[in-house]
């Protein structure tokens, strides 16, 4: 590596890579890649997240500070080790500008902690100089990065749109079967070392299921975890689980689960299943806490399960839970083998209504390209981030008997021949109730009421103060003012109670409308661009305006929400009355 000065007194690398040499950026006229990168950020928001690949000699960083404002972050990543240590001290040096030589396997895993519902769509990614031509590779490999990360981003809020009503209803009455249910804590680790099936509905499901037939007596020695999906195609085969994972909030998912509503195979669900499942399935339930022990104090010392997107997921962390090891993929095709989407025995009439048209390719098992979607292709990615992490923290064994797209991290084999295979270590354990949970429900029922019915009533007195502000001089300023202003004080104060709303560990009742509340707030209300940054931020009359529309749409938000929890909580107290 060497250091050239260009014809415009800038300074570039010229770096060897394979044998070749090459400049880093403009070797002539290097203002003009300074130029192409600053430009790329027109119309930059005050609170957008700037991605750069490449750093070169870090001749743009004065220019891009002059078009940033505090509250962007940059992140840059330098894929040249000994470029990346000739700069490092920029990390010691901008407390806004984070420098990080990319490691395409931590890439994906650093980005997670800069990219997220709220920031997902204002988000900026530009390559500098010549880097997108030299590092072919690695600059693919932060495109997918961003890609999956918005992808999950995105499902995320679309799901907290879809759903946000159902989860609320489900919550209320869920509540009740907790206490008649066995915690996943109270069965951890009691399946260890029994390697478990885990089912999904995928078009491999046919001939997986053949397999399993032909081997029934073995899958004794198997935990078979089922979907709500796959239930019906398991049973009509003759093949019986041992647990159900029911994680989906939709009445639509109670058709998949009808014909056995009697069933004595155990059920495992989190506070959003859906409540008509719950409440009508005879057999044993095993609570999986998501919402609860993130705000009961009572419930604090319960593992969290991982939700990532499909009931797949769920159902590999309940059997990692209980140490089932190797953990054995059925039907995980996670694309469109054969062209079908799902096998024709996990087919249901609600599948009539949904679009499961393809846009992607990806590898299959055998190193074919077979179609996919990006909803799949998202499960496919979270999945091999879990098993990733799995693998990294425990002596862990995935096995993949599908034929559908290749998941990184499992050994691919035929059904058959693992069947052959001696893997059975220990003896499988015999799930017995333990009904050990003890929440109150009506306590937690006025928790929820109560932080409601407090912050309409804050929402309302951030309205009224705030209609007031609104109204003061056009160029009053909160930066130059007394610290005793009446104005500013009271500015102060509905401010604080904003950040209150949104700090609170209550505000995870509200579920998906909380979500969907922070995220758009912030892109209708907070929206203005780095150049008037200073200007607006310092204006009492701009900045009280944009907070009463925050108190505007909280008040609406909540009670909306306060609606469904009313509704809720009375066709709850009518229903027992009755039964």
């Amino acid at each position: 590596m060497k250091k050239y000065k260009t014809l415009d007194g800038k300074y570039v690398y010229k770096i060897k890579k394979n044998s070749e040499e090459y400049f880093l950026a403009n070797k002539e006229i290097y203002k003009q890649d300074i130029d192409n990168l600053i430009k790329e950020l027109d119309g930059l928001k005050f609170n957008s997240l700037i991605i750069i690949f490449g750093i070169d000699t870090a001749e743009y960083l004065n220019e891009l500070k002059k078009n940033i404002c505090e509250q962007n972050r940059v992140i840059i990543y330098e894929p040249n080790k000994d470029v990346f240590e000739e700069n490092k001290v920029i990390n010691l040096t901008h407390n806004k500008i984070k420098l990080i030589l990319f490691e395409k396997e931590k890439v994906k895993e650093q980005l997670s902690l800069f990219i997220n519902p709220l920031n997902f769509d204002n988000l900026y990614l530009q390559f500098f100089g010549n880097y997108e031509e030299i590092y072919k590779e690695e600059a693919e490999v932060l495109t997918q990065a961003l890609d999956y990360l918005f992808v999950d981003s995105l499902s995320f809020m679309v799901l907290s749109n879809r759903f946000g009503e159902v989860f609320i209803r489900n919550l209320i009455w869920n509540l009740d079967i907790i206490n008649k249910s066995t915690s996943i804590d109270k069965i951890k680790g009691k399946y260890k070392d029994v390697p478990a099936i885990i089912v999904s509905a995928g078009p491999s499901l046919e001939e997986n299921i053949k397999s399993m037939v032909r081997n029934k007596e073995a899958l004794k020695n198997y935990l078979v975890v089922a979907g709500s999906r796959t239930l019906k195609a398991l049973i009509k085969n003759g093949i019986k689980p041992d647990l159900i994972v029911t994680i989906d909030p939709v009445d639509e998912n109670y058709e998949m689960i009808s014909e056995y509503i009697n069933s004595d195979i155990p059920l495992a669900f989190y506070e959003y299943s859906n409540r008509k499942i719950l409440y009508e399935y005879k057999g044993e339930k095993i609570y999986l806490s998501s919402i609860l022990s993130k705000v009961v104090e009572e419930l604090n010392t319960l593992k969290s399960i991982y939700l990532g997107g499909s009931v797949a997921h769920t159902a590999v962390d309940v059997a990692r839970t209980l140490a089932c090891n190797p953990i054995i993929f059925v039907g995980q095709d996670l694309a469109y083998t054969n062209e079908n989407h799902h096998a024709k025995e996990a087919t249901f009439n609600l599948d009539k209504n949904i679009n499961y048209e393809a846009a992607e390719l990806v590898k299959d098992v055998n190193g074919n390209e077979v179609k996919t979607n990006a909803t799949l292709n998202s499960f496919r990615e979270t999945l091999q981030d879990y098993i990733k992490g799995d693998k990294r923290a425990n002596e862990v064994e995935y096995i993949n008997v599908s034929n559908g797209a290749t998941i990184e991290g499992t050994i691919h084999m035929d059904f058959d021949d693992l069947f052959k295979t001696n893997i059975f270590n220990e003896n499988k354990y015999n799930f017995k109730p333990i009904y050990n949970m003890k929440i109150n429900r009506d306590e937690i029922i006025n928790d929820i009421t109560e932080f409601i019915s407090f912050y309409i009533e804050e929402a309302k007195y951030g309205i009224e103060k705030c209609t007031l502000l609104q109204e003061c001089h056009e160029n009053k300023s909160l930066v130059d003012i007394d610290n005793n202003d009446k104005d500013f004080t009271e500015f102060l104060e509905c401010f604080s109670k904003i950040i209150n709303f949104e700090k609170s560990k209550k505000s995870i009742f509200l579920g998906g409308y909380f979500n969907n509340f922070t995220s758009n707030i912030k892109r209708e209300k907070f929206r203005m661009d780095v150049k008037d940054y200073e200007r607006l931020t310092s204006n009492m009359k701009y900045q009280s305006k944009c907070l009463l529309g925050y108190f505007k749409d909280m008040k609406k938000m909540l009670e909306n929400v306060q609606k469904i929890v009313k509704e809720e909580v009375a066709n709850f107290n009518k229903y027992h009355s009755i039964n």
